[in-house]
């Protein structure tokens, strides 16, 4: 589909051949006039310049119908009022008939010059829609088509991978290139079938509102459950976890926020080289003083993912509402970090860092959709995601989720 074309219109500043044209077209009403002076009354003849005004603003502009009514006063007297052939005037009563002219004229040049803009302006306004609902349209259509092909590939990309896994099984022991050949076939047919699996995903949050199943969740026990499920994979790697003992509870879909923090969490491991570290951090535009001056929970090794944070403090979990927080939580690691202008970029589907992973890309891992999917959920959410880099190195993706009136508890 192309977009619609925008339809031109009259400019906001007329050049000097508007002028010209205005000018021509009030000596010629004056001339084509001059053989009815006497079949016509003058001030039937009068009211054709204002005709010529009303075409000056509605086809040339403001500055020219104003150019056109001033001119037209001067030929109406110059050619048909007495002494014909001179601007001066006998008959001081003309004077009323040359103002109430000009203002005709001038009124009439300020409406048509008004009805046009007025005109552009829906126009525009009709444009820019039809251009939003071409764009609505087009990207309802192009995740319908990656949702139905994705579908499509999940079933014979999961039997593909399994009869590549069962291979080395079926018969006698495969010769060391051809095992290699069909365990590399298993890990490609995982990463298209984990491909397919977050365009469907991607296409179901983008396509329609997200149906989110709200509940009270305590931020310390959702970031608990999302680093249990990415303990094998921080076994390499220093776990820092700064989580205020004080912070409000988040009204969020639990499933769906682990999704948002495995991937953070898958991110930040792919771009951490072994031995460095990921940290954890969440605090809320109210806790921020509370828990300043609090040294960090340092946890590092296989066994601080799946530790369960402390729980959180009665006192935030009171009845004391207080609207207008917003919870932050922030995954940083000690990669290459981001290319500088990309902070945005990344959260776009199919874009991935320029940097390569410090990791070899295995599983379901690399397939550019995952941090377009925290975008996505996020902004479900109500909040949004932002990334930057570290002054030390590395980089820093933070959620910000409103936190709403909290709950009384018993």
């Amino acid at each position: 589909m192309s977009a619609v074309p925008p339809r031109s219109a009259a400019p906001d500043r007329p050049s000097w051949r508007h002028y010209l044209w205005a000018a021509l077209a009030v000596i010629a009403v004056a001339l084509a006039g001059m053989p009815l002076l006497g079949p016509l009354d003058l001030a039937n003849i009068a009211m054709l310049f204002p005709l010529v005004v009303l075409f000056a603003a509605i086809r040339l502009g403001r500055g020219p119908a104003v150019l056109a009514a001033f001119l037209s006063v001067a030929l109406f007297d110059f050619f048909f009022v007495h002494p014909h052939f001179t601007l001066v005037v006998s008959d001081l009563q003309y004077l009323l008939t040359f103002a109430v002219l000009l203002a005709v004229a001038l009124t009439t040049a300020e409406l048509a010059a008004r009805l046009r803009r007025e005109r552009d302006s829906a126009e525009a306004r009709g444009e820019e829609a039809a251009r939003a609902q071409l764009a609505v349209d087009s990207e309802r259509l192009r995740n319908t088509l990656l949702a139905s092909i994705s579908h499509d590939l999940r079933t014979p990309l999961t039997a593909l991978a399994g009869l590549a896994e069962s291979l080395p099984l079926a018969g006698p022991p495969l010769p060391p290139a051809q095992a290699a050949l069909a365990e590399a076939i298993r890990r490609e047919a995982l990463r298209t079938h984990a491909l397919a699996r977050d365009l469907l995903e991607l296409a179901r949050l983008q396509s329609a509102p997200v149906p989110l199943t709200h509940e009270w969740v305590p931020v310390d026990e959702m970031i608990a459950s999302a680093l249990q499920g990415r303990a094998p994979l921080l076994q390499e790697h220093q776990l820092v976890l700064d989580v205020p003992e004080d912070l409000p509870l988040a009204h969020v879909d639990p499933a769906m926020m682990e999704r948002v923090l495995c991937n953070l969490l898958d991110n930040a491991i792919r771009h951490t080289p072994a031995g460095g570290r990921v940290t954890v951090r969440a605090r809320s535009t109210d806790a921020v003083s509370a828990s300043a001056g609090k040294e960090p929970a340092h946890r590092a090794g296989p066994d601080a993912a799946t530790a369960p944070l402390e729980a959180a403090a009665p006192s935030a979990r009171s009845g004391l509402a207080r609207e207008r927080r917003i919870l932050e939580i922030t995954v940083c690691d000690t990669g290459c970090g981001l290319p500088p202008g990309q902070e945005q970029a990344i959260f776009e589907r199919f874009v991935r860092s320029a940097a390569p992973p410090s990791r070899p890309l295995t599983g379901d891992a690399g397939t550019g959709l995952g941090l377009a999917i925290v975008r996505a959920i996020i902004e479900a959410h109500g909040g949004w995601v932002e990334a930057c880099n570290q002054p030390g190195g590395g980089a820093c993706f933070t959620l910000h989720l409103p936190v709403p009136p909290q709950p009384l508890l018993p």
